[in-house]
């Protein structure tokens, strides 16, 4: 690794662990909240992330959510003794607390799938909130540049992801249940979903379920969460345009929406140890898109 690289990745280090969201003054204002909830699933090692995302949300977002914080196992106090002031309500709960709906309703296949895995534990987080009410999932690692448009019929379920750079898919998974009709759709990824709805109603749910309580791994929860977008609402997802990854800029100065003035979000996959923190601390000397 050269020199310079090694520098920058203990430069944005030190900004991370200096924790410069403290020094973003969040309060009340005249926003109107928003018609979801943003919903984040986070442990330990996210909460620095949590709490800068969270920042970007409150100063580039027209509205103010209410949020909901779901663990992953991570006991909740700890997760609140270092989460920021929200002026909206912020309610907590683990991946149990959607596992036991799960497990009301009958379905332990889902149940098994989150107990054997992390993954399987976000996935039945994000539908149970989404059987619950609109959900705007984010995940951690996600910044946010501009107020998301957000528009569904609310008469059917709805799950819509972000567009990804390559199918990052599990080939077996899509080649047992015959489902590779998703590889002719644009790629997906489940870094940020809005989704509302049951979609119990689709035609190989049972087997898509029984499939994760078996056959686990780390590309089965983005897989099964492209199947429900791709069945429910095929040409509804948030575009790169929108929602920008890219992995090719981690040792750059460059401020993504210096590059891309029109992105509402980016997702800092791979990279984020980096880019993450550079465009934060940067974002923070930016003035608002909008007047309070």
């Amino acid at each position: 690794m050269k020199l310079q690289h090694k520098v920058f990745e203990k430069i944005c280090r030190l900004v991370k662990d200096a924790k410069p969201y403290r020094f973003y003054n969040i309060r009340e204002d005249q926003r109107t909240g928003a018609d979801f909830k943003l919903v984040f699933f986070c442990g330990s090692y996210g909460i620095n992330y949590l709490n800068a995302s969270m920042v970007s949300v409150h100063k580039n977002w027209k509205t103010l959510p209410e949020i909901l914080i779901v663990t992953d196992g991570t006991p909740i106090e700890k997760i609140k003794s270092e989460l920021i002031a929200w002026p909206k309500k912020v309610d907590f709960i683990t991946w149990k607390v959607a596992a036991d709906y799960f497990d009301h309703l009958g379905n332990t296949d889902l149940v098994k799938y989150a107990n054997k895995d992390l993954w399987g534990k976000k996935f039945i987080s994000i539908l149970y909130c989404a059987s619950q009410f609109p959900t705007l999932y984010s995940d951690t690692d996600i910044l946010w540049f501009a107020t998301p448009d957000i528009r569904w019929q609310k008469n059917k379920p709805v799950l819509m992801m972000s567009q990804d750079l390559l199918y990052c898919y599990s080939d077996d998974m899509l080649n047992e249940l015959r489902l590779n009709e998703v590889n002719s759709r644009p790629p997906l990824n489940a870094g940020l979903i809005f989704a509302f709805g049951d979609y119990s109603s689709h035609p190989q749910w049972p087997l898509l379920c029984n499939y994760l309580a078996q056959k686990p791994d780390n590309r089965t929860e983005q897989t099964s969460f492209a199947v429900l977008n791709n069945y429910f609402n095929p040409d509804d997802f948030f575009p790169s345009s929108e929602v920008l990854i890219k992995v090719d800029d981690g040792y750059k100065l460059n401020y993504t929406p210096g590059e891309y003035p029109s992105i509402t979000a980016r997702h800092y996959v791979n990279i984020k140890s980096t880019t993450f923190w550079r465009d934060f601390i940067l974002m923070l000397f930016k003035r608002r898109k909008f007047h309070l």
